[in-house]
């Protein structure tokens, strides 16, 4: 039991307890994803995310016929009132038919108090 005494399971606990409290309620985070697109849009799809402090991860895959490349995922932040704070964009490089690809953002200090977020997925069509 000395390992309790010098404090740093106590610390590990207290770090994963914040750690989970400030990553967004999967339940949550699909509510925040906007109406499917039509078009070529739906072939490129924001499959999940998670927030991690100041970083948002997630995955794009192609569920198109054609690969897809330069692919850009635009992130729009929400605050609770659904009102847009901010809006960013990240490369996921290029996709084949079927493929996917992961992607993380920083996210930018105004948007950092999000409490969802909308997707949209761009690319040049081949």
């Amino acid at each position: 039991m000395g390992f309790l005494k010098d404090g740093r399971v106590s610390l590990w606990f207290g770090v994963c307890l914040i750690l989970a409290v400030l990553v967004a309620d999967p339940a949550q985070a699909a509510k925040a994803v906007t109406k499917a697109p039509t078009g070529k849009k739906r072939d490129l799809v924001v499959l999940d995310y998670e927030r991690w402090l100041d970083t948002l991860k997630g995955t794009v895959k192609n569920f198109g016929k054609a690969s897809a490349r330069d692919i850009t995922v635009v992130v729009k932040f929400l605050d609770k009132k659904k009102k847009v704070l901010g809006t960013q964009r990240v490369s996921a490089g290029d996709l084949r038919s079927g493929d996917q690809s992961s992607w993380s953002l920083a996210i930018q200090e105004r948007n950092r108090p999000a409490t969802s977020y909308q997707f949209e997925v761009h690319a040049i069509w081949q």
